[in-house]
């Protein structure tokens, strides 16, 4: 039997953990190409090569497909929760280039948007909202961006580990990344995604005891 890497087995548990919630709908839920069993001998150098040379850390975060993904809701119409992930295995992402005619607003955009390679794709529910790494020759470890159509494009304070380890908090609740951008969530143009966050920060610590809000609450209150 082929055993589990780690963030393989993390996000499954995710997977399973929102299905099994009596609060929460499956909307979607799937994974790309691979399969248990992939084997990652020779990967990293070849990823080195390539000229994306990342540090043991994030490469801990390999996971055999090419992608998975969630999107979900809250099973009470009347309660404001949703979210949803397509996150990207490490060793793909240096390939996703970004649709930069789509998504550039200004002609200062198109540098910034040809540096970035997709991490997540968060547009199942028509939101249209990216997360990004920033791959630069010889950087070990990439900044990640948060795109949104809908506001400013934002640096986060993560990698793509912590991306990784917050989203497996988080579930993917809608507008979880701007937790860890320097943005002013109070504001009413951020008022749909400080609901969501809200309600996930109070509906979560009871439904998922195994994590731990309460960095997430500090950051919020941080923000408004």
């Amino acid at each position: 039997m082929n055993q589990m890497f780690p963030y393989e087995r993390r996000l499954e548990q995710v997977f399973r953990e929102v299905r099994e919630s009596p609060l929460l709908d499956v909307v979607d839920q799937h994974r790309g190409p691979g399969g248990p069993g992939a084997d990652t001998a020779g990967l990293y150098e070849l990823l080195a090569e390539d000229g994306y040379p990342l540090e043991p850390r994030l490469l801990e975060c390999f996971f055999p497909y090419r992608n998975m993904a969630l999107q979900w809701r809250a099973a009470d119409s009347d309660t404001p929760l949703v979210g949803e992930f397509d996150v990207v295995s490490i060793d793909v992402t240096p390939d996703i280039r970004l649709p930069i005619d789509d998504l550039t607003r200004q002609d200062s955009d198109r540098v910034l948007l040809s540096e970035l390679r997709i991490l997540d794709d968060i547009s199942s529910g028509g939101e249209g909202r990216l997360a990004a790494m920033r791959f630069h020759p010889g950087v070990t470890n990439p900044e990640i961006w948060f795109l949104d159509r809908y506001h400013d494009y934002v640096r986060l304070e993560l990698d793509y580990r912590d991306y990784l380890d917050n989203l497996l908090i988080t579930k993917g609740a809608t507008g979880w990344q701007y937790l860890f951008a320097d943005v002013p969530l109070g504001e009413r143009e951020y008022g749909y995604i400080l609901e969501n966050l809200r309600t996930m920060l109070r509906v979560f610590p009871e439904q998922f005891p195994d994590y731990d809000y309460a960095p997430l609450a500090t950051r919020l209150e941080a923000r408004l």
